[in-house]
């Protein structure tokens, strides 16, 4: 039978105090069963997991790059870095992040709609997360003043041209006079308008909410913060027990006591682990270019040489880590953060984000420091660490 797989003797994410093994059974891409190990007999392919523990394969809905590609490249070659990188760093599927040019021919956006789901043997493309350009140059952070434009439904149907079906999440300033009727197409499209990149007050952001917004762009970076007169959008936020927020927990773009802030008052379904990573992931640290300027990635960060921080070169694996540890939770917690949570919004977690009997087999085997040993993608074993 095509592609059939036993992963023999491993701990699982949900059950981590069971000192007692797992066999996972993989046949034609899908999880077939999960028993206590030596439950299945039948000749199969095996790995043996002994010591190391599975967990679901890692869904980044927020990044730009990765092992030198970014997005805005527009090829198929540097989709394919970007993806095979992942792969190499427990990510099965992602979001490429990216920003568009108003007025100019965003190829990098046709690409990644051109390839959406079709390229092999790494993380699998599963559509376009586009930051901008109805945003606010005020919060613009790392986005360029050539990527952002005025409210106009023309520049926004060019955008959904180019994107195909592949466009999943668009960020938008909702404060911004004639945004909201950028965010009611948006809606129509069944298209996530995620708050972000934003000046808005208190009712500004509550009034976006009111207009569909549904989710939040890296919580605390690049909006107000939160003052006691002033509450600012945090507190809009916090309020409202169903939006989703992306947090990045690299320990430079938000404080780990923030982390466990945010744990606290958004809940554990609601919080979605991103790297907003871009080309120097998976690289030494060094200068590297993004969107036609240079940065620097050192310790898991990238900034511009002005400061102006632009994103993580951390892995998405790693941010679980730290989460785990910033916000004081158990490892289902934390892994909830970047599998089943970003799957929910996907609208993917009938079949990823999970292990279960009948989903995609997705899963990555990590040892006890969070270094990732293996990585199967629907079933096939696209990583392998030798060291």
């Amino acid at each position: 039978m095509h592609n059939r797989l036993l992963i023999k003797n491993t701990t699982l994410y949900d059950n981590i105090q069971d000192a007692a093994g797992y066999d996972i059974l993989v046949a034609n891409g899908k999880i077939v069963s999960i028993v206590p190990t030596g439950g299945i007999s039948e000749p199969v392919s095996v790995i043996d997991a002994s010591g190391l523990i599975a967990i679901p394969g890692l869904i980044d809905i927020h990044i730009h790059g990765a092992g030198g590609a970014d997005s805005l490249e527009g090829t198929k070659e540097s989709l394919t870095t970007i993806s095979r990188t992942l792969a190499k760093l427990g990510t099965t599927a992602f979001l490429s992040a990216m920003v568009v040019r108003p007025g100019e021919k965003n190829r990098h956006l046709q690409a990644a709609g051109e390839f959406k789901g079709k390229i092999s043997g790494g993380a699998e493309l599963t559509g376009v997360y586009i930051e901008g350009p109805f945003i606010n140059t005020e919060k613009r952070g790392g986005i360029i003043p050539e990527c952002i434009a005025g409210p106009s439904l023309a520049v926004l149907e060019k955008i959904l041209e180019e994107a195909g079906d592949a466009l999943r999440i668009m960020c938008v300033a909702p404060e911004i006079p004639g945004n909201d009727k950028i965010i009611h197409r948006l809606k129509e499209m069944d298209i996530t308008v995620a708050f972000g990149h934003s000046d808005a007050g208190y009712e500004e952001t509550k009034s976006g909410f009111d207009m569909g917004i549904s989710h939040i762009t890296h919580l605390f970076n690049a909006m107000r913060p939160l003052h006691h007169r002033r509450p600012g959008p945090l507190a809009a936020i916090f309020e409202n027990g169903d939006i989703t927020v992306e947090l990045i927990g690299d320990s430079h773009h938000v404080h780990p006591s923030l982390v466990s802030m945010a744990w606290k008052l958004a809940g554990n379904r609601n919080i979605i682990s991103i790297t907003d990573g871009i080309s120097g992931m998976g690289l030494p640290e060094g200068t590297y270019t993004y969107n036609k300027k240079q940065y620097m990635s050192k310790d898991g960060l990238a900034r511009y040489p002005d400061g102006t921080l632009i994103g993580s070169t951390m892995s998405l694996c790693n941010i679980a880590r730290n989460f785990m540890t910033f916000a004081g939770v158990g490892l289902k917690e934390a892994i909830d953060t970047v599998t089943i949570n970003p799957a929910r919004i996907l609208g993917i977690d009938s079949i990823k984000g999970s292990l279960e009997s009948g989903k995609e087999a997705d899963i990555v085997l990590i040892d006890r420091l969070f270094n990732v040993q293996y990585t199967i993608i629907d079933g096939k074993t696209v990583y392998k660490n030798h060291n």
